[in-house]
């Protein structure tokens, strides 16, 4: 039997990637063999043979699965990155250096962007009189957070707590009163 920390290398090229059996099919029964794949120099994916249950999985179906990830140049840089149609991967392509420097470039430009349209709010709710914005949480019953600005003209704690309320949160502690 496979144990929860046996691992597992094979060579691609010049790149030595790593695995280690996913320790969901330990925990779910039925779950199959599943192998968590990592580059050398950051990256993992994940590989998976349903229909291997783990309990009768050997040493020899998770080599084969391992060996059946193929990596290729980054489109972007040419360091290893996991080719997508060999294992599951949302990485187009890319390493992960240049995976993550282009989701972070486009987070801090959606960042920016949402600044901005916050920066026009607040100028506009100031000029209509208004002296503070109420940057809070909703947490209602159902679990289903969610994020909420109101403006107000010198709100007191209580009103905060009130309108909070109207919207059925259950803490209506977590909020910010940011000065217009």
């Amino acid at each position: 039997m496979l144990s929860r920390t046996q691992k597992f290398t094979a060579i691609q090229g010049d790149v030595e990637l790593t695995a280690e059996i996913s320790p969901c099919v330990f925990m779910y029964q039925g779950y199959g063999l599943q192998l968590t794949v990592t580059l050398p120099k950051g990256g993992n994916t994940i590989v998976a043979r349903k229909d291997i249950p783990i309990e009768t999985a050997t040493e020899q179906d998770c080599q084969a699965l391992l060996e059946s990830v193929r990596v290729l140049p980054c489109n972007v840089c040419q360091k290893p990155a996991f080719d997508p149609s060999s294992c599951s991967t949302n990485r187009d392509g890319k390493c992960e250096s240049c995976f993550m420097a282009e989701l972070n470039a486009a987070f801090e430009k959606e960042t920016k962007k949402e600044d901005a349209k916050l920066k026009r709010d607040d100028a506009k709710f100031k000029a209509r009189g208004y002296t503070h914005r109420v940057h809070a949480w909703i947490h209602p019953a159902s679990g289903s957070d969610y994020e909420l600005m109101m403006w107000m003209i010198n709100p007191t704690q209580e009103e905060i707590t009130s309108e909070l309320k109207k919207k059925k949160s259950v803490d209506t502690t977590d909020y910010k009163l940011i000065e217009l």
